[in-house]
């Protein structure tokens, strides 16, 4: 009986965290969020909108 409450619980948590991570991605992609994007000479920049997605 212990070993299925302790699967239940974890396979709720990880389902609960993948449906968290999807809502938060969606609202970011409705939101227009930003983004950091990264060159190879460390430098960074910072996009807006739709310049994150391309």
């Amino acid at each position: 009986m212990r070993w299925k409450r302790v699967l239940l619980t974890t396979g709720l948590g990880t389902l609960a965290i993948f449906i968290a991570a999807t809502a938060y991605h969606e609202w970011r992609a409705r939101t227009q969020g930003w983004c950091i994007r990264f060159a190879p000479d460390g430098s960074q920049k910072v996009l807006y909108g739709d310049d994150c997605w391309k």
